[in-house]
């Protein structure tokens, strides 16, 4: 809760959580009006357990149409997108809640930005693994990394990130070069 609103509960112990300067300035003094409205508590809402984070690799035409590129296409422009899909389990007004949080912090740009400033770093290992057997390789080797990104944050953007990119032809097949590139 807001200290400049509540300023008796500054001190409590549930109250005080770590946050960064740039989530803190998002949060502002927004009071939550409705449960759907407020952010998660590290402490107290579970939403490690289940896979709720998903990327989702976009591919456009010179006409700025989205379409799924083939192996061999060049679409003209490319992104990455973050979003929110959480499991058929979850309550819909929690699901809610935590679209709320993604977007009150702003966490698709941050990712976005973070997946971004990922990809030149391991361009060597997928070009060393596409030059070692194609597509397959390539797929075999970004499985590899979610997989292993996932043992300890499951909802890890790069888990989301790795998946899609594996699932994704075009990227498998060359297309990372692309991406690479810029």
């Amino acid at each position: 809760m807001p200290t400049s609103i509540y300023p008796y509960l500054a001190a409590v112990p549930v109250n005080l959580l770590p946050i960064c300067s740039d989530c803190n300035f998002e949060k502002k003094d927004r009071v939550p009006t409705r449960y759907e409205e407020q952010t998660l508590h590290p402490y107290f809402d579970e939403v490690d357990d289940d896979r709720w984070l998903r990327a989702r690799l976009i591919t456009r035409s010179a006409d700025g149409r989205v379409y799924r590129a083939k192996p061999l296409d060049s679409p003209a422009g490319w992104l990455i997108e973050f979003y929110v899909d959480p499991p058929t389990s979850w309550d819909a007004r929690f699901a809610e809640r935590v679209r709320f949080h993604f977007e009150i912090f702003k966490l698709a740009p941050l990712f976005e930005d973070q997946a971004a400033d990922d990809l030149p770093g391991i361009e060597l290992s997928i070009e060393e693994a596409f030059q070692a057997g194609g597509a397959p390789d390539v797929r075999a080797h970004l499985e590899g990394l979610a997989r292993s990104r996932a043992r300890l944050h499951k909802n890890s953007w790069m888990v989301a990130l790795y998946e899609e990119l594996a699932a994704h032809d075009w990227f498998c097949s060359g297309g990372f070069r692309q991406v690479a590139a810029g």
